[in-house]
Order: structure tokens, then C-alpha cells, then sequence
């Protein structure tokens, strides 16, 4: 499937300068994602997957279908002609900001800014194929193949991904702020390192009793709105900060917002149809609570002992009102709105490693669609439909998983196409569009295999994102029992996230049910709530307990339930995606 391409297309960089468009903001920190050092198409996958020498490994490009040419254009390669594309560019980081913003990293050391050749690197995290960045890109690719090789409409067109030290990496760090601004090594060497741009910023930010804070200088902070950050979700454990919208993004003219997150991890218990007895099954049900927790203190203890022995990513915890903000974070449209200009607080870091990924442009979010209420019972069927057989395609091909879905994670493109056209399982289907075909993005916590390898971010690895969610290998700790990626997490998990837009009472509607029966464990007791109304599993831990917990969502197992089987048909389509005809690629 993959293979070394026949003809090298290379970038103009000076023409991509110029063709980028600046926000105000961008201007007044000579910001230009652009303005690259170390440039460099080679990537540690490459050598992993192929035997190549110093002397090329940085002259050879894989054989997607499409280049980019510029931020309009690409080349097809099997037509041998430019076309126009809109693009958009995921600027993933290489390494953790945060950490670097807080000292973690010696700011000082070349080590961090030397991108890897065949020969590797002295900083190991820029040289692992496991890296979230790497991994994230590679898959974007691999599911680009699927496209190409079987029409499969479902994946994201790539069109390229790079390497290289960014002059100024910009991130929105309004979530982060309180973090930050409580770390001694933030506020000696703001405007040393890194520079902060913030419009509206909480006025409880002045009121730390820190000797040192007035080291912080801050533009256009002269308004301040109380509203901007909310203290009460916000942690000064380093366990607490999420990466997983730390990647700078850009589309020329209209941009879109790729990693945004809304982790509504919030649902309401049914379980209590035959409650009668409030307070006896409260009691009952927060005893099953207990112990759940119980099984759960040791891994939680070795969180804590683990979170600062890597140089890897900080292990975020999702809220909901982080996730909400996840949004703003996860995108820059090249100029911002009156909205984004009010909450966003941008860090500009100096010569930062990042790797860009260079996709097709979407045009909104599921969380989009749910937010506007243009989901009904047809409008879900079709969009979670074809996100069941997403997973069902990756799953067949790469053993996939993706150990972070959710509606902003879920993207769709607009389409004149009425309907699409499945076969699996010797099964026909037909789904009407309702205009969108719904495409899975954001790969940087995904597990999967290619060609004998595993894939394994390393969000995973102790001091991650994700650390403890599993454990096995490459990551395994043998203290505790074996847990090993779960076909079931994904449903789940976009389950839970759904469930707060659609649910707020007992389940009436099919899409209702659906979405609720995705939120049960396997003892089909709800993964969110009690039946008091509190969290069941509150922040990380409910990643960690569906994947404990949580086996009956798989993708196949949908298709026999009739809110997704009524697309089944007796006529055989030839122009349909045939799933049965996806090889197994691991």
C-alpha cells in the first residue's frame, strides 16, 4: 500500500509566507507559521517502515494521492495535473508546550530544537514513531489510502506532512493560564522564551500573593471581563493539564477548527425507573460506587508517583468546561472574531518543533450540527451510521482504535450526493446523506497496526495524556493487570459526549436510546451518572473505567439493532464502499 513516491514534489516556503494572512495579534508578534528552520520532509515512520540512507532520507515522500502544492492547490498525482483544494494545516507539536512553558525542557539546549535524521536524535521523544504528532500524521495518511485504493469516503485526503522548527508556535492557552501563571520558571522567562497576547483575561489573575508575578508583562490586558476563565475548573496538579488541543491550526481564507473538543462527559442515570426508594438505592447504588473506586485507588496512586518521571506529554484531565473551551483552542481561522478575540489568551513560543499536517479542509462539527439542534432521529441515524462503519473500516484494517472520540472530533463535508452505498457482511446498505458526509479526525491518542508495527501514542506513556487508560506494551506496568485497547471504548465515549445535547430525562427517541445504551457498562449501569445525579466517574477516571469496564458497543455489534439495520437493503449496489473487500492491513 505504501511506497516511496515516484517524483518529489517540494514546498515553496517563501511563496506560503506570503500567502499566509495574519491576525492583528499575529502582526504585533511578527508571527508567521511559515517562517520555518530545519525544514525537512523525513520523519521517523520512514524508517521504521523502509531502509533508507542518510544521503536521501530527506529527498523521499510516501505515495498519497495528493501533494500540496500551496494553500490552495495540490498535485494529483495520478491524473499528473495541479488541482484546486482548500487545505487545512494542523501545526502539532513536537513536544510538550506546556511543559516547556513551565521548565520541564532546557529552554537552552539545541537537543530539543535537532529533528531527527536517519542517525536518530539526542532527544528521544522527537525521535519515536510513537509520538503523538508522528502518530497522529501517519494515520491521517493511512486512512488517506483507504480513500484512494477503495473509495472509502469516510477518510480524511491527505496531502502531506513535515517537519520543522517553527520561528514563533502559537497556541491558545486561555485554559492553561492559572496553571502557568502559578510556575516561578513562566513568569521569569515570559517574554524570554515565549511571549503572552491577552485580550480578556479574568481579574482574578492579579490577585496572586506571588512577590514575583509583576515580572509579567501583558499586552492589551487594559479590559478585563471576570467570566473569561473559570477558577473552579481549573487544577494546579500537572496531572490536570490536557494537551490534547495544543496544536496550532491554519486554512487560507475560511479555516475550520480540527482538534477542538466538547467532552460533555455528563449523562443522566435512568436507572432509577423503579427508584421508588430514593435514599435506600441511592445508598445501594454509591456502595457499587465505593468499590468500584476501591479497584481503582491503586492505579490512581500510581498516577501520582509516575506523572513527572517522562520528558513526554503532561496527562490531561478532560472537563466539561474544558471541553467546551477545547474548541477555540484546537483553531486559528487566520483572523479571529469578536467572540474568539474576547476568551482566547495566545502563547507565541520561540523556535518550537512541530510537525505539520496538511488534510482536507471539512466544513463543521457534529458538536456543530448538536449545538444548532439540526440533529433529529434521520439526521443522527444517518451521521452515527456512518461513523459505526468509519470504525468498522479501521477496525478491519488497522486494528484501530481511537481512545478519544467525540463531537468535535467528528467533521463533516457538504455533499449533493443523496445517498451512500455500504456492503458488509454480504449486507447492503443505503443511508441518505441529509448533505454531510461525517468523516473521524484528530488520531493523536489512536492505537493501530501497519505492516507488523504497532502504533501506540504516547499520550500512553507514563506522564501522558492518557497514561493508565490501558496497559500493555509498549507501555505495560507489571504491577497491574494486563488492558488492552477496547473495540467498545470508542461508542462509548461519543456516547457520553452526546448525551447532555439529547437526553435530559428517560429516553424516548431511538437516537435517545441509542446514545444512552452506548453509556452503559457491561453490568448496564450507566458509565456517567449515579442515580443521585452525581459523576459516576468524574475527569480521567471515566476514560480509564470504559476501558475496564465497557465490551458490548462494538461497531459490528450496531448493525442488528433496527435504529441502524432500517438502512439495510435487498439491492445490490456495485458503486457502493464494500467493506468486505478492505484487507487487513497490520
Amino acid at each position: 500500500m505504501l511506497e516511496f513516491a515516484k517524483e518529489f514534489h517540494p514546498l515553496n516556503l517563501e511563496h506560503l509566507e506570503k500567502q499566509f494572512t495574519p491576525t492583528s495579534d499575529d502582526l504585533k508578534h511578527d508571527y508567521n507559521p511559515f517562517q520555518l528552520n530545519s525544514f525537512q520532509y523525513y520523519q521517523p515512520v520512514i524508517k521504521l517502515l523502509f531502509d533508507i540512507k542518510e544521503h536521501n532520507h530527506n529527498s523521499i515522500q510516501l505515495n498519497h494521492k495528493h501533494h500540496m502544492v500551496d494553500l490552495t492547490t495540490v498535485v494529483d498525482t495520478l491524473a499528473g495535473k495541479q488541482v484546486n483544494k482548500p487545505i487545512f494545516i494542523k501545526y502539532s507539536p513536537l513536544l510538550d508546550p506546556i511543559r516547556y512553558m513551565i521548565g520541564r525542557y532546557d529552554a537552552e539546549s539545541d537537543d530539543i530544537r535537532t529533528l531527527p535524521s536517519v542517525d536518530g536524535c539526542k532527544f528521544e521523544k522527537l525521535n519515536s514513531t510513537n509520538n503523538a504528532s508522528y502518530s497522529d500524521g501517519f494515520f491521517c495518511l493511512l486512512s488517506s489510502k483507504l480513500l484512494e485504493l477503495h473509495g472509502f469516503k469516510h477518510s480524511i485526503d491527505y496531502y502531506g506532512s513535515f517537519s520543522a522548527v517553527q520561528k514563533k508556535f502559537k497556541m491558545n492557552i486561555a485554559d492553561d493560564y492559572e496553571y502557568l501563571n502559578n510556575s516561578n520558571f513562566f513568569l521569569d522567562n515570559v517574554n524570554k522564551y515565549f511571549r503572552i497576547n491577552r485580550h480578556r483575561v479574568s481579574s482574578m489573575m492579579n490577585q496572586n500573593s506571588r512577590d514575583n508575578r509583576e515580572k509579567l508583562k501583558i499586552t492589551d490586558a487594559d479590559e478585563m471581563i471576570p467570566d473569561a476563565l473559570n477558577l473552579d475548573d481549573i487544577s494546579y496538579d500537572l496531572n490536570e493539564v490536557s494537551l490534547d488541543a495544543l496544536e496550532e491550526v491554519y486554512t487560507h481564507e475560511t479555516g475550520n477548527k480540527e482538534n477542538g473538543e466538547d467532552d460533555t462527559d455528563d449523562d443522566t442515570d435512568d436507572d432509577d425507573e423503579d427508584d421508588e426508594d430514593d435514599e435506600d438505592d441511592t445508598d445501594d447504588d454509591d456502595e457499587d460506587e465505593d468499590e468500584d473506586d476501591d479497584d481503582e485507588d491503586e492505579d490512581d496512586d500510581d498516577d501520582e508517583d509516575e506523572d513527572d518521571d517522562e520528558e513526554g506529554g503532561v496527562r490531561g484531565v478532560d472537563t466539561p468546561a474544558d471541553d467546551d473551551d477545547d474548541d477555540d483552542e484546537g483553531g486559528v481561522r487566520g483572523v479571529d472574531t469578536p467572540a474568539e478575540e474576547e476568551t482566547n489568551i495566545f502563547a507565541y513560543i520561540d523556535n518550537f518543533p512541530v510537525q505539520m499536517i496538511c488534510l482536507e479542509k471539512c466544513d463543521g462539527t457534529l458538536d456543530d450540527l448538536f449545538v444548532d439542534e439540526e440533529i433529529d432521529d434521520e439526521t443522527g441515524a444517518s451521521a452515527l451510521f456512518q461513523v459505526v462503519m468509519t470504525l468498522i473500516a479501521y477496525q478491519t484494517a488497522f486494528n484501530f482504535t481511537h481512545n478519544d472520540l467525540h463531537t468535535n472530533n467528528i467533521m463533516y463535508v457538504n455533499t449533493d450526493v443523496e445517498f451512500l452505498y455500504y456492503k458488509f457482511n454480504n449486507v447492503y446498505y443505503k443511508v441518505p446523506t441529509y448533505g454531510k458526509i461525517f468523516k473521524i479526525i484528530d488520531f493523536g491518542r489512536s492505537i493501530y497496526k501497519y505492516k507488523g508495527k504497532l502504533f501506540c501514542s504516547d499520550s500512553f506513556a507514563t506522564g501522558g495524556d492518557a497514561a493508565t487508560q490501558y496497559n500493555f506494551e509498549p507501555y505495560y506496568n507489571s504491577k497491574y493487570p494486563i488492558i488492552e485497547p477496547n473495540y467498545s471504548f470508542d461508542l462509548c465515549r461519543l456516547g457520553c459526549s452526546i448525551f447532555d445535547f439529547i437526553i435530559d430525562g428517560k429516553p424516548v427517541t431511538e437516537l435517545q436510546k441509542t446514545v444512552y445504551r452506548w453509556c452503559l457498562d457491561d453490568k448496564k449501569t450507566s458509565i456517567l451518572y449515579k442515580r443521585n445525579g452525581a459523576e459516576r466517574y468524574p475527569d480521567f477516571k471515566l476514560y480509564k473505567m470504559i476501558a475496564k469496564t465497557v465490551h458490548d458497543h462494538t461497531p459490528q455489534n450496531q448493525l442488528s439493532f433496527p435504529f441502524f439495520s432500517q438502512f439495510a437493503t435487498p439491492v445490490e449496489v456495485a458503486d457502493c464502499m464494500n467493506l468486505d473487500k478492505i484487507p487487513s492491513y497490520v
